[in-house]
């Protein structure tokens, strides 16, 4: 079983922020820290050993369905924009003390979550899901390391990737995957499939080394001005937005070339952009 240099995570803890690309950060709750929230919804508790390896954190005695610990503090590390942070990759560790019932045959379903810009309002929110190949741990199992891919680069839905919307599961999804991985508003780590219910159970749980990965943040596209705000692809648009933008001084979306600019729109853009066409990076 993956485990994970606690100095290292523990450095992350501290700096209580993404850093760079290709960076992992972990939170290990060592020292009783949880700088996002994290969060069972009950009965919350970190405990200094027992976690995968050390402190970690716990919930006893939850009355749910289905548990869901998510992060709850503002601006945490797991929202925002996953393609501008090149998120690829989410990853937790679980462990299940107790449970009334048994809970075989649940998924462990990573979600992502979009509000629409209105978080008192949870009618109008989509949530994009992911079932692991992996089930959620049994009792009497080890702490269990799960991996999700986040394809945040793709601009439609990825393979596996389901869209719900949280108003009315029996309702299309009001956004798209597009949409959703540019606005996270939340995450949670639901147990079982979430299209589906499950009778209440008390559970004991404990969670550690949630983890975000980030890659390479996408490249800029500066050629990609048409409409506004790019459409990511250098086309016909583009082109005929040089031309409409000919002898346009510093400053004007169209002098792409060189890089930066040069305060006029001329040759040099229109050749920049000829060399560009295509699909965006």
């Amino acid at each position: 079983m993956a485990r994970f240099n606690r100095l290292s995570a523990l450095t992350f803890v501290l700096l209580g922020s993404i850093q760079a690309s290709g960076e992992t950060v972990i939170r290990t709750f060592d020292g009783g820290s949880n700088p996002d929230g994290w969060n069972w919804g009950c009965c919350n508790s970190i405990p200094a050993a027992g976690g995968n390896p050390g402190a970690y954190l716990r919930t006893d005695n939850l009355d749910t369905f289905a548990p869901q610990p998510q992060p709850t503090a503002a601006n945490n590390a797991f929202v925002g924009d996953y393609r501008a942070l090149g998120v690829t990759g989410i990853g937790v560790d679980l462990k299940t003390f107790a449970v009334d019932f048994s809970a075989a045959g649940r998924p462990l379903t990573l979600m992502l979550l979009y509000d629409n810009r209105t978080p008192a309002n949870p009618f109008d929110d989509t949530a994009a899901h992911f079932m692991h190949a992996q089930n959620v741990p049994l009792v009497g199992q080890n702490w269990i390391s799960y991996e999700f891919t986040i394809p945040s680069d793709q601009t439609s839905l990825p393979v596996g990737w389901q869209l719900l919307n949280m108003g009315d599961s029996g309702s299309p999804a009001i956004h798209t995957w597009d949409q959703v991985i540019q606005n996270v508003t939340d995450i949670r780590f639901f147990y079982g499939d979430p299209q589906l219910f499950f009778i209440f159970q008390q559970w004991d749980l404990g969670l550690d080394n949630v983890r975000i990965t980030l890659g390479p943040k996408p490249q800029p596209c500066p050629a990609d001005i048409a409409p506004e705000g790019g459409d990511g692809a250098v086309n016909v648009q583009d082109l005929l937005a040089v031309i409409a933008n000919w002898g346009g001084g510093a400053g004007n979306p169209a002098d792409i070339a060189p890089p930066g600019g040069d305060g006029v729109v001329d040759i040099g853009d229109l050749l920049a952009l000829i060399s560009a066409w295509g699909t965006c990076p």
